[in-house]
């Protein structure tokens, strides 16, 4: 009977079966620790798991708050603009001291309420679903935004007009239409905006794997806004620069330094607000008026095109120096001191790309020699074809040996003019 059932089970697969699971328990018991590392394994995908859920709940949170923030931003703009400016545009009795600078109150704001209401906030809406993409947004009208620029710039004079010349007439706008808060809570709105941006675009970074760079890139963008609209507030300070503002382009960098110039008879710094150009650096000296309102008086400049950097000054770190010239003998050089190490490698960082992009955009030549494929068989190359070869090697060694003067402008520069930035 035995005999037949073997055969049965053996034709029906059922004795492989029973070996099989014998061999499986033999290879467990061969590794004790196997149950427990199957089990450490499900709870770390369980806990990775939990962990994308939740972030991904974040991402939603954060894009939600995005756009409610948004919404509200817009209402808060068209109730400034149309319980307060409109009111002040068509009203009578308008105090003698603002009339008819509305524009100097309220600056741009029309312009930034028209872009989001029209505009960005309808793009925002598209990125509901994919908040890790939302950088792209910022990204593509980043133009747009330099409006804040010109809303900050002005926002310091729209504070002293409406403390000396407002009165009581804005509160009496406010208590006749019922708005919750007073004009000065709304034209700061555009200020806290750009700085709610920085922290969503923060906390979506915090979060998202995918498209982390297009967050980043939103956020730099964000970022830049206060420091152009810093830098366009302190330049509109500068008096006397025999260049216009218009012509010395847009800031690269400015802060305040001590200047120690070589013609100097008293071996002490001076302090002196610079503002770095792509083609001049330029010095300042802040002085304030009778009432007290600080500005620059224009004190000297230098062209990028012919200077050095000195990154290292011995018995300090935040020194460094620039100089003309074709060595950094101290006959030329100036010594600069930062506020701090970061500030003076920030500084040496952005006066060296300042001054490679101006000397090479210099070296190319105006014309580019021929091609010799145009040229006839056998013909060597004109001499104004091997000027303009030999001029731009020449220039390429020049750099390679620190010397940036030799190809630039061959003016003389203010310094040398002038007798140095006191």
């Amino acid at each position: 009977m035995d005999k037949y059932r073997s055969q049965l089970e053996g034709t029906l697969g059922i004795q492989a079966e029973a070996e099989t699971r014998q061999e499986l328990s033999i290879d467990r018991n061969s590794d004790p620790s196997l149950e427990s590392k199957v089990k450490d394994s499900t709870k770390d995908l369980k806990e990775l798991n939990e962990e994308k859920r939740r972030s991904a709940r974040r991402k939603e949170f954060i894009m939600a708050e995005l756009l409610q923030t948004e919404r509200t931003y817009v209402k808060d703009l068209d109730i400034c603009i149309k319980v307060f400016l409109e009111e002040m545009r068509n009203h009578n009795n308008i105090p003698p001291g603002i009339q008819g600078k509305e524009s100097i109150i309220f600056g741009n704001i029309e312009d930034i309420r028209n872009f989001h209401r029209d505009v960005f906030l309808k793009e925002l809406e598209k990125y509901e679903t994919m908040p890790e993409d939302v950088g792209h947004c910022f990204v593509t009208w980043a133009l747009k935004f330099d409006m804040y620029v010109k809303y900050c710039k002005n926002k310091p004079e729209s504070n002293s007009l409406l403390v000396q010349h407002g009165g009581t007439c804005f509160e009496e706008l406010q208590k006749k239409h019922r708005v919750e808060h007073p004009i000065a809570a709304y034209l700061i709105k555009p200020v806290q905006r750009i700085t709610k941006y920085q922290l969503l675009l923060k906390d979506l970074q915090s979060c998202c794997d995918e498209g982390q760079g297009e967050i980043k890139d939103g956020l730099e963008v964000m970022l830049n806004v206060p420091k152009k609209a810093n830098d366009a507030l302190h330049l509109s300070l500068l008096e006397g620069c025999d260049i216009s503002l218009d012509e010395l382009g847009e800031v690269i960098l400015q802060d305040t330094l001590h200047v120690w110039d070589p013609k100097q008879l008293i071996r002490k710094g001076r302090e002196r607000h610079c503002f770095l150009f792509e083609l001049y650096l330029v010095f300042s000296k802040e002085v304030k008026d009778s009432s007290g309102k600080a500005k620059y008086i224009y004190k000297n400049k230098l062209m990028t095109s012919e200077l050095g950097v000195t990154e290292h000054i011995e018995g300090d770190e935040c020194k460094f120096a620039v100089w003309t010239g074709r060595a950094p003998i101290s006959d030329f050089r100036i010594v600069l001191k930062a506020s701090s190490l970061d500030s003076k490698q920030h500084w040496v960082k952005k006066l060296r790309e300042v001054i490679q992009e101006t000397y090479f955009s210099s070296a190319l030549p105006l014309s580019l020699p021929k091609s010799p494929a145009k040229l006839k068989a056998g013909s060597q190359r004109s001499s104004r074809d091997l000027e303009d070869s030999t001029s731009l090697d020449e220039s390429v060694e020049n750099l390679d040996r620190g010397s940036l003067a030799s190809f630039g402008s061959g003016n003389t520069t203010d310094s040398d003019k002038t007798g140095g930035v006191e």
